[in-house]
């Protein structure tokens, strides 16, 4: 199973295929132990928070967007701030000290506010309820699209299909929803794929992962065919749903899965529904999105069927660096370093020997 990531912005800037929003991982290496086929319960962390007071204000999702409003207007003020005073302090006709002055000052501006607006991004934005006590991992990083622990739709077991486990993974999946406070009679469906697949040499949850992900974009929950009796310890689990068949869900926005490794090692990912970073795209921005994915794919398409038919090498794999002997301390020390694309060479620090001899024909 492999998944590309990146950063929403460049995504949508590339016009890359979106399949969901890694909104949350979570690890957990807890207990001592050798390796025993239950881990285990350290993933409960997830959804660790205080209880008792009153819900955090950042859980709210226009609070967050009026304070970040805010900050950025006050970042904005500060910066016409420092311009009106570097104008002030050079003067209107300076000579060329002074209009290098004037640059690198007004480069120290725009990248000092560039700081400020990451800062008020992370107290506001994705990462608000980090190092908060009284909002857990889970909850705040649903928060952030605006989301609830009602809201998670289906969670992909591990399923290492033993006694100890099977009883311990849905102990904790329980553990977490009723923490979170989940409704009840809101089932979470239970999707273990391995009475289909079986164990994979590799990192299981990778096959988990792109099995979430379709889930999410078809809306099928797919049932456990091998399933005909529940086993009764797990029926004490009142907010888990174990299908035995392929039952349609209209509207899934979030997913979660759980990686429970032997040796007491164990992850959990939270998954969103892509049409939520549509939404914060807005409609123009997602018509531009659209228009250039839809540029990608065909290149992309051509690409791999000129591979099939070996018209051209699907891959070519690099062999020097992008960058000469000589140019290695330059661009190592240097950190706004940046290679250039250049059409049949690749990307370069500098245009290639033959692009400089005969003109860059």
């Amino acid at each position: 199973g492999v998944q590309v990531l990146m950063s929403a912005d460049l995504a949508i800037q590339m016009g890359v295929p979106v399949y969901g929003i890694v909104a949350m991982t979570h690890t957990a290496t807890d207990e001592q132990g050798r390796s025993v086929p239950a881990p285990g319960q350290g993933i409960l962390t997830a959804a660790k928070e205080k209880q008792g007071g009153m819900s955090s204000p950042l859980l709210d999702l226009e609070f967050r967007r009026k304070q970040l409003e805010a900050e950025r207007q006050r970042i904005q003020q500060w910066k016409l701030e420092e311009s009106d005073k570097l104008h002030s302090e050079v003067g209107e006709n300076p000579d060329e000290a002074g209009v290098a002055l004037f640059r690198q000052r007004m480069d120290f501006i725009q990248a000092n506010a560039l700081r400020m607006e990451k800062a008020a991004l992370a107290l506001y934005g994705q990462d608000f309820y980090k190092d908060d006590p009284t909002i857990a991992p889970l909850r705040g990083a649903l928060a952030v699209f605006g989301l609830k622990p009602d809201d998670i739709a289906i969670t992909s077991f591990h399923g290492t299909s033993t006694q100890a486990n099977d009883k311990n993974e849905s102990a904790v999946v329980q553990q977490q929803m009723a923490h979170l406070g989940r409704s009840e009679g809101n089932p979470l469906f239970v999707v273990a794929q391995k009475w289909l697949t079986g164990h994979p040499k590799g990192a299981a949850a990778a096959w988990m992962f792109n099995g979430l992900v379709q889930s999410l974009l078809t809306g099928q929950v797919p049932g456990n065919r091998a399933q005909d009796n529940v086993d009764p310890a797990l029926r004490e689990n009142k907010h888990l749903l174990y299908p035995n068949r392929t039952i349609p869900v209209a509207g899934m926005k979030a997913g979660l899965l759980q990686s429970f490794g032997f040796g007491q090692a164990g992850a959990q990912i939270l998954l969103i529904h892509p049409d939520y970073l549509f939404a914060a795209v807005g409609a123009e921005g997602t018509a531009a999105y659209a228009a250039k994915r839809a540029e990608r794919e065909a290149k992309a398409t051509r690409h791999w069927q000129d591979g099939l038919t070996a018209r051209r090498a699907l891959m070519i794999p690099k062999t020097e660096a992008p960058y000469t002997a000589e140019e290695r301390s330059r661009v190592y020390l240097d950190p706004t370093a940046r290679a250039t694309f250049y059409p049949g060479v690749g990307y370069r620090f500098s245009p290639p020997q033959d692009d400089k001899k005969d003109g860059g024909k």
